[in-house]
């Protein structure tokens, strides 16, 4: 037998005692009762401090003046003056109707007035002779104003059967041709006003900014349109119904159109800056460990633990977010660390 063979036989029973060795020795520097981790993190104290509180909504573009000329008795109309896209001034002709049935009418009103006063002339001399009563002459008397009053409605229809511009402005839409018939105070045209004093920004608030608007507020403004050009606008008007549709409380802000052109109905963004600040919790913005819109999370220490909280954000400044609710009760945000923990986990301030 080859002497060589018993080597590594003779070598086997101590590789095998050193390596049970080995693994008592492991098993015993990890015991299965293991400690839960332990997380290291950074905190910031949290500011109250007293912002701008600037609003920010979206606006649409409107006219201040427009106007819906109509005829105040009912007709055909004869001729319409102007079409959709021409420029009008106050009290251009814009329609007439057909005058025949009208003027008819006036004449048959006249006619009227004067049998009426041949009446009259008639019983006061029947009067003056005791052939006719007093009553009889009152009676007289009072048709003759009834049939006065007659002329007058009459003439006057005749005076308002035709349409006029009632402001400076753009004819936007026709909505009656000639030819058709006009009811009474049916439109006959859509003018809007164009002209740059004319336009203005009109937005929804709700009623927790409404409160905090006053008049005269100024308003940074851009449009789509013209990204790159900022415009500074004033609050004009704050309605004190909320809107039907939306809830919410309209807000008209007067808007330079400079030498832009201007449209209604263009989308505008609106920074409303108003007079009186508020104070606001202030936490950096590296405490947020995520937001969406308005909504965020951050989390705060609770007695060696790390405490989930959903804050709503009122507007960021720069490094700094300035929170309207979520934070209460709280003195600290975690920063640092705070993007690997989960509600309860137990954490340790690092200094």
């Amino acid at each position: 037998m080859n002497k060589y063979f018993f080597l590594p036989v003779l070598f086997l029973p101590l590789f095998i005692a050193c390596h049970k060795d080995k693994v008592e020795s492991e098993t015993k520097a990890a015991p299965s009762d293991i400690p839960s981790s332990v997380f290291y993190v950074r905190t910031a104290l949290i500011d109250q401090s007293q912002l701008s509180d600037v609003i920010h909504i979206t606006g649409i573009i409107q006219s201040e003046s427009d106007a819906k000329p109509s005829f105040k008795t009912g007709g055909v109309i004869a001729n319409t003056y102007v079409k959709e896209g021409d420029a009008v001034k106050k009290g251009q002709l814009l329609a007439r109707l057909n005058m025949t049935e009208i003027e008819a009418q006036a004449t048959q009103a006249q006619f009227a007035l004067d049998k009426a006063k041949r009446d009259q002339q008639r019983i006061q001399n029947l009067y003056a002779d005791s052939v006719a009563t007093l009553e009889q002459m009152q009676n007289a008397s009072t048709a003759v104003d009834l049939a006065q009053k007659t002329v007058q409605i009459a003439q006057f229809n005749v005076a308002y059967s035709e349409v006029r511009a009632s402001i400076d402005g753009k004819i936007i839409t026709q909505m009656l041709h000639e030819g058709e018939i006009a009811a009474p105070g049916l439109p006959v045209y859509f003018i809007m006003g164009v002209k740059a004093s004319d336009w203005k920004l009109v937005a929804g608030l709700t009623d927790r900014n409404w409160s905090r608007v006053s008049m005269g507020n100024k308003a940074r403004i851009t449009l789509d349109a013209y990204p790159d050009l900022e415009m500074t606008g004033t609050v004009k008007r704050l309605s004190d119904v909320a809107n039907p549709l939306s809830g919410t409380f309209d807000v008209e802000i007067t808007i330079p159109a400079k030498d832009k052109r201007i449209a209604a109905g263009m989308l505008a963004h609106i920074e409303i800056m108003p007079t009186a600040g508020r104070t606001y919790p202030i936490i950096p913005i590296e405490a947020l460990v995520s937001s969406n819109g308005q909504s965020g999370v951050v989390y705060v220490p609770n007695n060696g633990h790390a405490e989930k909280r959903i804050v709503h954000i009122q507007q960021f400044d720069g490094e700094r977010v300035a929170i309207l609710s979520g934070l209460e009760n709280a003195t600290e945000v975690i920063t640092a660390g705070s993007g690997f923990l989960e509600n309860g986990d137990a954490i340790v301030n690092e200094k």
